[in-house]
């Protein structure tokens, strides 16, 4: 009798966490798949591992790759996910911009690039900031907010706003910033 009630609460015990485990396997799968047409509804085009590449005059002026490229209508094209942007004058390669992501403007081909963004010309200048634009029509680099930036000498400048050519050759840096020993 023991045996039998010990069988019992056993497969009871089974039953019940059984029906748990359906249970949580269930709701995982119903929560994953809402999750993923809350991203098809967000996310009109998804590209993996994108190229593009910008030309005026028939003369590449950008080639830009990164992890993913998401475009919606209506909105402007965003790289997201290890941003690499190569800049090129007449042809001739200039300067690389890396960042967490950036977007491209279709229309005028202009660049907002946000996330650690970095700025390397062939130079050897370089633009430390948060967020840069790069205006097409101008060939210019203008940042907004804290830039640090260090010359092909190694000496580095701070300050809050910038603004320079492609290649950094030509620079700015408004409203500058920084310590200085006594005597210097």
């Amino acid at each position: 009798m023991i045996a039998l009630l010990n069988r019992l609460n056993i497969s009871k015990l089974f039953f019940i966490l059984f029906f748990f485990i359906l249970l949580s396997q269930n709701c995982h799968s119903t929560n994953s798949t809402i999750k993923d047409k809350a991203i098809n509804k967000i996310v009109d085009n998804e590209i993996w591992e994108p190229i593009i590449i910008l030309y005026r005059s028939e003369q590449k002026v950008i080639k830009a790759t990164s992890k993913k490229l998401y475009k919606d209508k209506q909105q402007l094209a965003r790289l997201v996910g290890n941003v690499e942007i190569d800049m090129y004058d007449d042809g001739k390669h200039i300067s690389v911009l890396y960042s967490d992501s950036a977007q491209i403007n279709e229309r005028n081909n202009n660049l907002i690039a946000s996330g650690n963004v970095i700025v390397v010309s062939d130079s050897g200048y370089t633009l430390r900031t948060n967020k840069i634009n790069w205006d097409n029509s101008y060939k210019l680099i203008t940042a907004e907010d804290s830039v640090m930036f260090t010359t092909s000498e190694k000496d580095t400048l701070y300050g809050i706003g910038f603004e320079s050519d492609s290649d950094l050759e030509e620079w700015r840096i408004f409203k500058p910033v920084g310590i200085t020993r006594s005597g210097i």
